[in-house]
């Protein structure tokens, strides 16, 4: 009988135990994501819930559809159609996001991949801009453009001016633009190259050595068969591209603070949400308009991407 006690005894202090750990367990795990929890509602459902709120109000509070009518007015009813200039702008960062930067980085991470020489070397310095602060970055771009600084006197030499008209990159609404979206491109290989070259990294070495031994060019190597085996990846960067469609931007406050006709979408609503005599209403409209365009544009490529090519296995 007393062993039974004592087994009894035994087993009621092992499940305290237990029951103890889990409570202490329970009270890790709460501590530990109640920061980020608090942190999602706060940021993102409050803020995101009060801004599409404030998107159907007036000034005063009043619920009304003028903000709405007021961005399409802006885009094609009025003469100035400054909603329309945004946009445009936001599409040149966009299509060269997607029509030149990302063709240009799949090839250069395909090249260090391959471990032509120096490719350490250019790795870095593909990688620089993403570690060097853009106040920097821009600030040294400034100077190589300013009216007479060394692409000036570059130009002078090769076109053998001997008076040479400046060129306002910054302040003339025909470079403005284009100038920074330089500066994008430049600046731009980052984050995506290392996602390119870690997928490539994962392709069993056999296949592209049984390419070599069918004397498969490295043109064909990157369509055919690099292309399709880090199509994933791919299509996660391409689709999350199209999630910002109408946030593309560069660094325009660094730049112009919005002069010379380089405002975008993203900015315009920064400047009215940044200055307190901004219409914070009319901002949240432009907000809430342009995502829902962009909802069905990004399933629509997200679905497109999925059925051009089969993800492979490896």
């Amino acid at each position: 009988m007393s062993q039974t006690n004592t087994m009894s005894q035994n087993d009621m202090a092992l499940r305290r135990d237990l029951r103890g750990a889990k409570i202490k367990r329970c009270i890790f795990i709460i501590l530990m994501i109640i920061v980020p929890i608090l942190n999602f509602l706060i940021f993102y459902c409050y803020v995101n819930f009060n801004s599409i709120l404030m998107a159907f109000q007036n000034a005063d509070g009043s619920l009304s559809f003028n903000n709405f009518k007021l961005v399409w007015d802006q885009l094609f009813n009025t003469p100035q159609k400054e909603m329309l200039v945004y946009l445009t702008n936001t599409m040149y960062y966009f299509l060269t996001s997607v029509l030149i930067l990302l063709p240009l980085t799949v090839i250069i991470a395909y090249f260090l991949y391959k471990k032509i020489w120096g490719f350490r070397f250019f790795r870095v310095m593909f990688f620089m801009p993403s570690i060097i602060s853009q106040v920097i970055l821009v600030t040294l771009y400034k100077n190589l453009l300013i009216d007479m600084g060394p692409i000036a006197q570059l130009f002078k030499q090769i076109a053998g001016l001997d008076e040479y008209v400046p060129i306002s990159f910054f302040t003339d609404p025909k470079y403005a633009t284009s100038a920074i979206i330089i500066f994008c491109i430049w600046t731009g290989f980052g984050t995506n190259l290392i996602l390119f070259t870690g997928a490539m990294a994962r392709i069993p070495e056999d296949v592209l050595e049984a390419s070599q031994l069918d004397g498969v060019s490295w043109g064909r190597e990157i369509i055919s068969i690099i292309l399709p085996l880090i199509w994933p990846t791919f299509t996660t960067i391409v689709v999350m591209a199209f999630v910002g469609i109408f946030t593309s931007s560069g660094p325009i406050h660094l730049f112009t603070k919005g002069g010379a006709d380089t405002t975008t979408i993203s900015y315009y609503i920064f400047q009215q949400t940044e200055n307190a005599a901004g219409n914070k209403n009319y901002a949240a409209a432009v907000g809430i308009f342009f995502t829902m365009i962009s909802i069905p544009i990004v399933f629509t490529v997200k679905k497109g991407m999925e059925r051009w090519q089969d993800a492979i296995e490896y």
